[in-house]
């Protein structure tokens, strides 16, 4: 009896190319040669006897029978890989294992949350934590993560928000880049190289009491989109960057970075802890949560004194 399943190598390598767009990037991600992710597409054309891709020269376009069999493809193993983490999860539960699995930015993860998290981990030694850094959101209904941190105005419709923080914007450069001089006026830190992320420029010039009223974002020569990069790039000394307090926490605690100008000014966003609104908190998430507050309330506190 002929299989109503194709190969799942097969699906996978396909699927991959519908997400893609190319068989070289395929080849990388799931360690095949570009011969052979062509040979599992060719192998699944045969198998469904339908044409998927159009071969031209050395690239591969989707036909319309092979973008929507791909969705239909993607859906199906992305329920398959929800069904088997949900069984995981179920097995872990009944063996007794607490597992906390929480969505974090990158950067927030890095500069302020890793380096506070040896303590949550000292107070419940039996949960294991999962850190999903992501700078996507991600559905918390889908099942993939017990609870999220958050940067924003709070205004996220599927989910159960808890205000943690508010952060403010900073100037900071490496002590190496800013010299022996004690002191830089604004004007001469904007002769230094500047590196640029998404904060807004406009925004921390606006708010001192001798603001220009026409402020435009300075030129620069390096742009960021991820601020972990930012602030690595700001710690090797390759400019002055305007960066959130917290995520910048870390290394200014360390030493390699220093403020580089006095003012600072609140930040338009805000930190929360976001929960999925269709399941009940367990238990380890009440009480991650809870030691969370506490720290992003000290931290706040730490700031004002």
């Amino acid at each position: 009896m002929t299989s109503r399943t194709p190969p799942l190598p097969s699906l996978r390598a396909f699927a991959a190319l519908v997400r893609l767009g190319s068989v070289s990037a395929v080849a990388e991600e799931l360690s095949l040669t570009p011969g052979a992710v062509s040979h599992q597409i060719r192998a699944l054309e045969s198998f469904l006897e339908v044409a998927l891709v159009e071969r031209t020269g050395r690239r591969l376009v989707l036909t319309e029978q092979g973008r929507i069999y791909g969705y239909q493809v993607r859906q199906a193993l992305d329920d398959i890989s929800d069904a088997t983490e949900n069984t995981r999860r179920r097995s872990r539960q009944r063996k007794g294992e607490k597992l906390l699995r929480v969505s974090v930015l990158p950067s927030f993860a890095h500069g302020w949350l890793l380096p506070r998290l040896q303590d949550f981990c000292r107070l419940y030694p039996d949960i294991r934590v999962v850190i999903h850094g992501s700078m996507e959101y991600v559905d918390l209904n889908a099942g993939t993560v017990d609870c999220a941190i958050r940067f924003g105005h709070g205004n996220w419709a599927d989910a159960l928000i808890q205000p943690l923080m508010p952060d403010s914007l900073l100037l900071v450069a490496s002590p190496a880049l800013l010299g022996k001089r004690e002191s830089h006026t604004l004007a001469q830190l904007m002769q230094l190289p500047l590196l640029h992320s998404i904060e807004n420029w406009a925004a921390w010039v606006s708010s001192m009491p001798d603001a220009e009223p026409q402020f435009q974002r300075p030129p620069t020569r390096m742009e960021f989109t991820d601020s972990t990069h930012l602030l690595e790039a700001a710690r090797q000394g390759l400019g002055v960057a305007l960066t959130r307090r917290s995520i910048a926490d870390n290394l200014l605690q360390r030493g390699e970075l220093v403020q580089a100008f006095a003012h600072v000014c609140p930040h338009a966003s805000h930190y929360y802890a976001l929960q999925p609104l269709a399941v009940e908190a367990s238990e380890s998430v009440a009480q991650f949560l809870g030691w969370l507050q506490v720290e992003c309330a000290r931290f706040a506190h730490s700031l004002k004194t």
